[in-house]
């Protein structure tokens, strides 16, 4: 904002008029069709003077006052006999030029319509000469209008000319070609504007206006009555209102940039957050592999590894067994020396035994020895059949009755035996059919698992091998070889159809797409190989031309794959092959050639019906459509858990079967010891024993009859002993010496398979397999030693242990898998544009690292600096600079401000006191708000120091963001904005009547509120004295001679008292004002002092008015000739 010397000098606020009247002053306003000023020009001359314009109630007075306001104002801005009381739109511009004044009733009987002087084509022009003394230069401003249809808005143009123009010599003689005139008016040096923005500006250089407000309180002062308000007027009329959208613009454009600097920098962190997942759960992935294939490597090596260790063992026992042997060789032939001595020794005791009487005793001995050893087999049978009986429900056999019962009752449990066998086995080949049906089926849900995992396709694992294989065979990549069935699916809104889509399209979707480019290389291949499976391929022509699919037929029900290059051929093979209607009703089936029902019935060409129930509809395992196979892996997932519990509950039955098999055969191997007994006698080793106590006593009488058999005997017992003694150790030792030879043998036999199976399937030579094994082995022996006996039981502990260890570990594999390829696929799916050449596999893992690194190691840390660089160098400096220039203007403000009260204490308001302007800080909430959240985003944002900081981004973002205008909220903020950031907001304004002797406040008054009518008009006159000398440039000395000096005051004058109005014309004649005073002719007598021209409007018959020019001296003469 310029500041200016002062408002007033003292030179403006003498009351000499001497001398030439300053700055431009209007001399001659011309109108022609102008309201009612009908074809002829009109002329009100001013000569640069004070004038008055007066005349009845309707004559034309507004008429004159909206047309110089039209001159100097845009159309847009101007509320056309405002002064008048009119209402809004009463008048326009176009009733201007029409020559509106009064109204008729239409044809349709209550509405009225205006009446005109003029029709379209007639041509309207008001004309005004400005004239500045001081300088002798001369300026006219013209706006010439025309009507091209009935309403709307006129036509016009405005011209400027540096000299004095009129409409009679100037702006007639042209036709009604505007285009001509225009020319005519460019030929003779007059400046000519189509739009009033380039026309007023020009006019305000000349005329030396340098407020955008100057004409706004031009127009303003037409139709003041009283100040009502000094902060509305003081903000309005006496203060600039700045360009701050530019600055705000700037402030919007930097923060742009900061936003995307600040959008990177959480973009890199939202990608981080993801793609560590990604990392994490790959990793731990291919950990848990690694754990899986190792386990499977342990398990694979535990055969070779303890057939290995039982070699060992086997051979240092063999070599053992060996020595062994030779030394029990030699023992055997000292045993059997001794043998033989010995039983010549006794041989010879009974010879002499018998010759001394001991024949009887030695036929007694022998048959006590004989019923001692039938004895002996009689209580081991008796035993056996007692034990084999009471398990068997028999009686025990005590006697003859006992053993005939037993044996009457056996055959009927014999058979009730071999009935329960029988059913026990028929529930065991069921049991072991369905654990191989279940682990069947566990393998088939691995397998497709497994190939599920490593792609999007949903298609069967052998057909997508087949395809590897065809693409390994010829070169061609397997993207360019589409299944149908990868590239289509059930749309999500026809859902209920899934089912019976996906049987009806099933082969189709099973299909290879070959385009013509790999047709030759496909079909060689093919017919080379054989497959040992089927596969279908079709050729995709060049130009399909599908037809469209109607929405209820199957192909309608379909979506393709966005992006795919074989879309037209897809919606080509389903609207031919696949147009069934799909029908809710049997009677619509029925109707169609070509239809489907929701449950999979298929009607075809010539009457061919089908229905497969094989599968389920809604068995979505064997579902082959589409390009997300997430739903499939988890189907499969509860698929594998459902067989491998069906695997577990068949092997619980079969172990239950297996132990009450197990009774069964022990129960009919006990009736074979049963049956096996002929007769009682087998058993009555009670009649036995009572035999044996009779021998006995006849021995003992025997040998208590002669003491040399006595001594005989006794040696005879001595040397049996010794030869029973010698004989137990020669058969023990021949037995053992036959276990040895058996043992060796064995263990011969064991070392040659055990080197037959590591020949097959030798041992690894990695060490570090080698000490896991051996790790696992000491865990399952615990205080066990490994010996060549129980390597098969230890064995079987570690395969058991590995084997849960493996399955644990697969499905820990399978969940790692299925959440690393989630976490992929969320990546993908929120950032396609950086993944258009990603999957989500395991196999593009490590492309995804490879992002997660470069955003960890370069971007985040580059946005993130080119984030604080656009914080605190760019968008942080323009708010500051920002702050800058609004507080600048604040302080602009106080000291303009300043000025005018140094001219206002120039003008005596009342006897001895003058006015003041007392600007106070706005207690306006969104203003102080404003103010304060601007300072706390530049406050302690500038330096070397300076860091990233979020929370300083957000406050700069509140602000901004109300500077653009929230969503739902653009118009609230937009008037937000326009408030707080006009500095004339920051203040309110009052008056202070000080004494100016003493400067003590004599009275304070924001408004008018609450004063007579006169005080009301006389504080008007005063401020607006003071906007009108601020805004029109009037400066002190003769160096200011550029300045406007024309106000037009509208019935201001008339209606207030006559004490208030005198005030105010002596105050503006001292400012050396040019006034056009536009008043009733009942306020004449105070106003005539003060003018020197009268403009006399008269409209007697309404439709014409007429402008008579008359000095104010003419004007008294005439009035004194009427009045005597």
């Amino acid at each position: 904002m310029s500041t200016q010397a002062g408002l007033f000098s003292l030179d403006d606020l003498t009351e000499d008029d001497a001398g030439t009247r300053p700055g431009f002053r209007l001399h001659r306003l011309e109108l022609l069709n102008w309201g009612t000023f009908n074809k002829s020009v009109r002329t009100f001359r001013l000569d640069g003077e004070n004038s008055l314009l007066t005349g009845d109630i309707g004559s034309g007075k507004s008429t004159i006052v909206d047309a110089i306001t039209t001159l100097l104002l845009p159309a847009n801005r101007i509320e056309y006999n405002k002064a008048a009381g009119a209402q809004k739109k009463e008048r326009s511009l176009m009733s201007y030029v029409r020559g509106f004044h009064k109204s008729a009733r239409s044809g349709l009987g209550d509405t009225s319509r205006p009446v005109a002087l003029r029709g379209p084509g007639t041509f309207t022009v008001v004309l005004g000469v400005f004239h500045n003394a001081a300088l002798d230069k001369t300026i006219t401003l013209a706006i010439t209008l025309w009507a091209t249809q009935e309403a709307g808005q006129p036509t016009r143009f405005y011209s400027i000319a540096e000299g004095e123009q009129s409409i009679k010599a100037d702006f007639s003689d042209f036709g009604t070609d505007m285009a001509k005139l225009k020319r005519r008016l460019r030929n003779d040096g007059v400046a000519v504007f189509d739009v009033f923005e380039k026309y007023g500006a020009a006019f305000k250089r000349h005329f030396g206006i340098g407020s955008a407000q100057a004409m706004d309180l031009f127009h303003r002062t037409v139709s003041m009555k009283q100040v009502e308000n000094i902060t509305h007027f003081v903000r309005t009329n006496m203060l600039e209102e700045d360009d701050v959208e530019t600055r705000i613009k700037n402030l919007l454009h930097h923060f742009d940039d900061l936003k995307k600097a600040h959008d990177a920098v959480l973009r890199a962190k939202d990608q981080i957050r993801m793609l560590e997942p990604v990392r994490d759960n790959a990793a731990r992935h291919h950990t848990l592999t690694a754990g899986y294939d190792r386990a499977h490597e342990q398990r694979e090596q535990l055969s070779p590894w303890f057939t290995t260790k039982k070699l060992e063992l086997s051979e240092a026992h063999l070599q053992e067994m060996e020595r062994a042997a030779v030394r029990v060789a030699a023992e055997q032939n000292t045993l059997t020396a001794d043998v033989g001595r010995l039983n010549r020794e006794l041989a010879d005791l009974r010879d002499d035994i018998r010759n001394s009487g001991g024949g009887r005793i030695a036929a007694i001995e022998g048959e006590l020895a004989r019923l001692a050893i039938e004895s002996g087999a009689q209580r081991e049978r008796y035993t056996s059949y007692s034990e084999s009986a009471t398990v068997l429900g028999l009686f025990d056999p005590e006697n003859q009755v006992a053993f005939d019962a037993n044996a009457a009752a056996l055959p009927g449990v014999e058979k009730r035996l071999a009935e329960a066998n029988t059913e026990l086995q028929g529930q065991r080949t069921a049991l072991d059919r369905q654990r191989s049906e279940a682990s069947e089926q566990a393998g088939d849900h691995k397998t497709e698992l497994k190939s599920l995992l490593n792609r999007q396709n949903l298609l069967p694992g052998w057909l997508i091998a087949l395809r590897q294989k065809l693409c390994a065979g010829t070169g061609i990549a397997e993207s360019e070889l589409p299944f149908a069935g990868e590239l289509l699916r059930v749309r999500e809104s026809e859902a209920a159809w899934e089912g019976a889509a996906e049987r009806t399209l099933h082969g189709f979707a099973l299909s290879l797409l070959v385009t013509n480019d790999h047709y030759p290389a496909v079909s060689d291949w093919v017919e080379r190989n054989n497959l040992r499976a089927r596969i279908v391929y079709l050729k995709v022509g060049e130009n399909p031309t599908p037809r469209p699919a109607a929405p209820d037929t199957l192909a309608g029900k379909i979506g393709i794959k966005p992006g795919t290059p074989l879309r037209e051929f897809l919606l080509d093979e389903l609207g031919r092959r696949f147009d069934h209607q799909c029908c809710e009703t049997m009677a619509e089936f029925r109707r169609y050639p070509k239809a489907l029902t929701i449950n999979g019935q298929l009607k075809g060409g010539g009457g061919r019906h089908e229905k497969d129930d094989r599968k389920e509809l809604t068995d979505r395992s064997s579902y082959v459509l589409g390009w997300d196979n997430h739903d499939k892996i988890a189907r499969l997932r509860s698929a594998l858990e459902e067989a491998e519990g069906r695997m577990r509950t068949a092997a619980d039955g079969l172990g239950r079967i297996d132990t009450q098999l197990g009774n069964l055969g022990r129960q009919q191997r006990l009736i074979g010891t049963v049956a096996a007994v002929a007769g009682f006698a087998g058993l009555d080793w009670r009649s036995t024993a009572r035999a044996m106590e009779d021998l006995a006593q006849e021995k003992a009488v025997l040998e208590s009859s002669s003491d040399i058999l006595r001594e005989l005997t006794e040696r005879e017992s001595a040397t049996g002993a010794r030869l029973e003694k010698a004989s137990g150790k020669l058969s023990a030792l021949d037995r053992r010496i036959g276990s040895n030879e058996a043992e060796i043998k064995g263990i011969t036999e064991q070392i040659a398979d055990c080197r037959e199976s590591l020949a097959e399937a030798p041992l690894t030579s990695d060490a570090g397999l080698l000490a896991e094994l051996g790790t696992l082995a000491r865990q399952a022996l615990e205080s066990e030693v490994l010996t060549y006996k129980n390597t098969a039981k230890i064995e079987s502990k570690v395969r058991d242990k590995l084997t849960g260890a493996i399955d644990a570990l697969n499905k820990q594999v399978i969940r790692a898998a299925e959440t690393t390829i989630r976490f992929m696929s969320d990546f993908r799916n929120k950032y396609p544009a950086e993944t258009t050449e990603l999957d989500a596999s395991l196999e593009a893992a490590g492309e995804f690292n490879t992002i997660l690194q470069q955003l960890v190691e370069n971007d985040l840390p580059r946005f993130a600096e080119r984030f604080k660089e656009s914080l605190t160098q760019n968008t942080i400096h323009e708010i500051v600079a920002f702050n800058a220039f609004l507080d600048a203007r604040r302080q602009d403000i106080v000291s303009r401000i300043g000025e005018i009260n140094e001219s206002l204490a120039r003008i005596e308001y009342n006897p001895g006191r003058h006015i003041q302007l007392e600007p106070q800080a706005t207690s306006d909430a969104e203003v102080r708000e404003f103010g304060s959240d601007l300072r706390a985003c530049s406050e302690g944002s500038i330096g070397a120091q300076e860091q990233y900081s979020e929370q300083k981004f957000l406050q700069v973002e509140a602000l901004v963001e109300r500077f653009r205008g929230r969503a739902g909220l653009t118009n609230l903020d937009e008037r937000w904005t326009a408030k707080v950031t006009d500095v004339r907001n920051w203040f309110t304004f009052s008056a202070s009547e000080r004494w100016t002797e003493t400067g003590e406040e004599h009275e304070h008054f924001t408004d008018s509120g609450g004063k007579s009518g006169g005080q009301k008009e006389k504080l008007a006159y005063t401020i607006l004295a003071a906007a009108l000398a601020f805004q029109f440039g009037i400066a002190a000395g003769p160096g200011n001679q550029r300045s406007f000096r024309f106000v037009v005051i509208d019935e201001a004058f008339g209606r207030g008292s006559d004490e208030s109005a005198k005030y105010g014309l002596e105050l503006f004649k001292r400012l050396k004002l040019q006034l056009l005073i536009v008043t009733p002719l009942q306020k004449i007598h105070v106003i005539e002092p003060f003018v020197a021209n009268v403009g006399f409007v008269a409209n007697e018959a309404g439709d014409d008015s007429q402008l008579r020019n008359m000095t104010i001296h003419e004007y008294r003469a005439e009035r004194d000739k009427r009045g005597s």
